[in-house]
């Protein structure tokens, strides 16, 4: 049996777990995590979850103070909680949507501390235990073995859809922008969504500027990330 050596977080890992998953940030993090993710396997990831104070006050498994966003000082307070690059998202999101709100992880409500709503900060486990392999960075085709575990990794579904049927091995990157066949730059798509997608780089396609909005994750996260 092979030994396992423990995985110590690099910085970039320790800057990700900060990041506050919620669906308007959700695609933010992606894209971060696709740039810069590297590592033979994945952390057991700790983020940290937004809470209303109606959940916090019901749930009984929680026990906490004070709200760690006041309304009084929710700049201040998110940046130290969260981090300034999550700060500076939040303000960019505000000043081109008056209508974006943060949301409750347990009971998805709308939270605005700029408004006067407390926010909590929980402790939530990301299930990611993944060995995922690496192939050689450069190569162009993927192996018919990380074919395989790509399609086991999304449970045999188009990343976009969930469409079972027809799928391939997509670039996240295409090779014609320099995307090689890596396993974070793989994923499966159906022809439909394969068409949608082109020769474009990820910035550029509807799939991807839509579907961490319109589709968010399941509390696993499972396989999203690659």
């Amino acid at each position: 049996m092979p030994i396992i050596t423990p995985h110590i977080p690099t910085t970039q890992e320790l800057y990700e777990a900060q990041l506050w998953v919620h669906e308007e940030c959700y695609r933010f993090y992606v894209q971060e995590r696709r740039k810069n993710c590297n590592f033979l396997e994945v952390l057991d990831l700790w983020l940290r979850a937004p809470y209303c104070d109606s959940c916090i006050q019901s749930g009984p498994d929680i026990s906490y103070g004070l709200p760690e966003i006041s309304a009084n000082n929710w700049q201040q307070d998110t940046a130290w909680e969260l981090g300034e690059d999550l700060l500076e998202y939040v303000e960019a999101q505000r000043a081109g949507n008056p209508e974006f709100a943060l949301h409750c992880k347990r009971c998805d409500n709308s939270l605005y501390p700029w408004n006067g709503d407390d926010i909590y900060i929980v402790d939530y486990p990301l299930e990611e235990h993944y060995r995922i392999p690496i192939e050689t960075h450069g190569k162009k085709n993927p192996s018919k073995r990380i074919r395989k575990q790509i399609l086991a990794l999304y449970n045999g579904e188009c990343f976009k859809c969930g469409n079972r049927k027809g799928l391939h091995i997509d670039h996240i990157m295409p090779q014609t922008h320099g995307g090689d066949a890596a396993f974070r730059n793989l994923q499966p798509l159906c022809e439909k969504c394969g068409q949608e997608k082109g020769n474009k780089k990820p910035t550029e396609v509807p799939v991807y500027l839509t579907m961490y909005f319109q589709n968010p994750p399941a509390d696993s996260y499972e396989g999203l990330f690659w």
